[in-house]
């Protein structure tokens, strides 16, 4: 009586491994990647970003906080226009596209410079999703 429930346990669990052993086969199998990897992002390159970020937003921290400078308003501006800039960059070097930028405003100068709230604010969401900090 114990052979015959060993040898049934074992049938059982031969049927078992077979069973598993054709559904492993029935799923493809993942192939390599055709399409060549992303180039990889000098980490250095980012760190260099992220300072820069870093020390303009203290900058702008700054100079908004300090209401005896001369010349603060230009001196905002200009800061703000960097830290636009940097910010570009960045979101540039991760792959990000520049949706709301055109290059017609790049060819315009003029008195007036605009921030766009927005787009900083996406940008800066954007990295932040990333991984960035600053």
């Amino acid at each position: 009586m114990v052979w015959i429930v060993l040898l049934v346990a074992l049938l059982v669990g031969v049927l078992a491994a077979w069973v598993l052993l054709r559904r492993a086969r029935s799923f493809p199998r993942a192939r390599p990647s055709s399409k060549p990897a992303a180039p990889e992002i000098d980490p250095f390159e980012i760190l260099a970003l992220q300072l820069r970020l870093s020390t303009l937003a203290t900058q702008i921290q700054r100079i908004e906080h300090d209401e005896t400078s001369l010349a603060r308003a230009h001196h905002l501006r200009a800061t703000q226009y960097a830290y636009d800039a940097i910010l570009r960059q960045a979101c540039l070097l991760v792959g990000l596209d520049d949706q709301s930028r055109s290059p017609a405003t790049d060819e315009l100068v003029s008195d007036t410079w605009v921030v766009d709230e927005d787009e900083r604010m996406r940008q800066e969401l954007e990295l932040c999703a990333r991984g960035w900090s600053w």
